[in-house]
């Protein structure tokens, strides 16, 4: 098992037994996962159903300021690596001072209770949409971008990486549109996707931007010019 440095211990040690203790009571349908928003990698998980470790990267994890100002977030509809669905809630974990400093993810795998008789559907309700009721984190923001992925490499007919510096644009510019670009961390997660540098992943953001504040400013065809 990887470990955490002494640093990261020493902040969050004290809620490790309480996250196992909740996995333990409901073992083997829940995961319980720290993030550590310093590091910004886990601190901490117990029962690992998405085979995640200590250490691994929370980048494909996002937690949007605005969200981090509820004390709980969820419940909130994830789908694990293997396709089982989860139902998930976080709670925020925060300093002397207020400050936010960890996240605990609660992702409980409803895979078995699907199938069982109506009287316990409402144990195992889900929304009905994989988008999340509002601009979250986790496998919501991921998925969106994987789909978005797949839908150009479909389109192509070859790899995203293979794309020419036209087609790159045009997908950043797409991205762009959707709001895909603009959570914690996004452009660090699609630059690696489209194999690029984050430098150069910002200098076409920035190109994008600029050509849109200009057609905002340009006059609409047509329009009178009044003296």
């Amino acid at each position: 098992m990887s470990r955490n440095d002494a640093d990261v211990d020493n902040r969050l040690r004290s809620y490790y037994p309480i996250a196992t203790a909740i996995s333990g009571l409901f073992h083997p349908q829940l995961e319980v996962v720290i993030h550590d928003l310093k590091t910004e990698r886990i601190a901490f998980i117990a029962n690992p159903i998405s085979k995640r470790k200590i250490g691994d990267s929370s980048l494909g994890d996002q937690f949007p300021k605005a969200e981090l100002d509820a004390d709980v977030i969820g419940p909130y509809r994830k789908v694990n690596r293997d396709g089982r669905n989860l139902r998930s809630m976080s709670a925020v974990i925060r300093d002397a001072k207020g400050k936010p400093v960890a996240v605990m993810c609660l992702n409980f795998d409803v895979s078995q209770l699907e199938n069982i008789a109506d009287q316990i559907k409402i144990l195992a309700f889900l929304p009905g949409s994989l988008e999340p009721h509002a601009p979250f984190f986790h496998d919501n923001w991921h998925q969106a971008l994987d789909r978005a992925v797949e839908e150009q490499e479909s389109s192509l007919g070859r790899p995203i990486k293979t794309m020419d510096a036209e087609q790159r644009m045009q997908f950043i510019r797409r991205l762009e549109t959707g709001g895909l670009l603009n959570v914690r961390n996004a452009p660090s997660v699609v630059a690696e996707k489209l194999g690029i540098s984050r430098a150069a992943l910002y200098k076409h953001l920035k190109t994008i931007r600029r050509d849109a504040e200009k057609t905002d400013l340009e006059p609409e065809r047509g329009a009178t010019k009044l003296d």
